[in-house]
């Protein structure tokens, strides 16, 4: 059941869910203007909210990726949380991704560094991926963390970015985290699953309305196009759509997603991938809830939300505090 305050925001968030829409292009044909409107809409946003009590950020560049490290009173300097912001890998930031981090970071006890990864459509994929690579390298060899220290975690394409991250360590033979958080991951972009209907875009309040656009305007069955290049889609690629990769062998994951979201489909068709492959994972779909709704971070949900992440990865990584 939501809470008094979802029901409310949920009323906020269609309204914002039509804003966002409007700023909507055709892959096919991009918009700079409407790219820089989307980035300023989206950095406003995500700074209004609130900060966790005695946050602080520190800017470092680790393998030449501009980062915040982030952390309240109560992080532990030896338990790592390498989040990548959501955005569609067009939009967000450290800076508008710092409020989510910071309680983030408060609730789960961690230390969180935020990386500002590059953005299409100045950067095309794989560019995003190889950030996601460069700066974990450089929180073991930079830094001084080892692997069993840091968990991936990010939000929609962030979510993404930590799942393809966590196939293509594997694939370099690398020593991999502890384990990874994924909120609402955006792990189907060529919009393959089930919940990719009008229905549940009449349900989903934020990303239904850019969805409907793809659909009926532009033609899309999805928006891959705005970060891989229409001759680079391949939905049978796994480091573009995570849930066709191979997870044997990978650390424990944590998946949760709200229940009237067009990525639905996606979450739950991750969690097969990685119950076929033997993997430790955590699911939770939240009734009623929309695309990554932890931005708003009084929520008693995105609170009972983090708790639950900070549960999964004090049972799964070796340092242990929580609040």
């Amino acid at each position: 059941m939501l809470s008094d305050r979802a029901i409310k925001l949920r009323k906020r968030y269609k309204k914002l869910g039509l804003l966002v829409s409007a700023f909507a292009y055709d892959p096919d044909k991009v918009s700079n203007l409407k790219v820089w409107g989307q980035r300023k809409n989206f950095d406003l946003i995500g700074g209004l909210q609130p900060k966790a009590k005695g946050a602080k950020k520190e800017e470092i560049v680790l393998n030449g990726v501009r980062t915040w490290k982030i952390s309240t009173p109560n992080s532990d300097p030896n338990k790592v949380i390498l989040y990548y912001h959501g955005g569609a890998y067009i939009v967000g930031s450290p800076k508008s991704y710092y409020s989510l981090t910071s309680h983030l970071a408060d609730i789960t006890g961690t230390t969180v560094y935020l990386p500002d990864y590059r953005l299409a459509p100045e950067h095309y994929f794989p560019a995003q991926l190889e950030d996601g690579v460069k700066v974990y390298d450089a929180l073991i060899s930079q830094e001084g963390y080892s692997p069993d220290q840091i968990a991936l975690a990010g939000d929609s394409a962030g979510g993404n970015l930590s799942l393809v991250t966590l196939l293509k360590l594997k694939e370099l033979g690398k020593e991999l985290p502890a384990a990874v958080l994924c909120i609402s991951p955006w792990a189907d972009p060529p919009a393959t699953g089930d919940t990719y209907t009008e229905e549940m875009a009449d349900k989903d309040v934020l990303i239904g309305p850019i969805m409907k656009k793809q659909w009926r305007k532009y033609g899309h069955d999805g928006f891959a196009g705005y970060y891989v290049k229409n001759e680079d889609i391949d939905a049978t690629n796994p480091y573009i759509a995570p849930i066709k990769g191979d997870y044997s062998g990978c650390p424990p994951v944590m998946i949760q997603v709200g229940s009237h979201e067009c990525l639905l489909a996606d979450a739950r068709s991750v969690k097969k991938a990685l119950d076929q492959a033997g993997c430790v994972v955590g699911y939770h779909e939240w009734e009623g809830m929309w695309h990554v709704f932890h931005i708003e971070v009084k929520l008693p949900e995105t609170i009972e939300s983090f708790k639950m992440f900070g549960e999964f990865l004090n049972e799964h990584m070796k340092t242990k505090s929580f609040s």
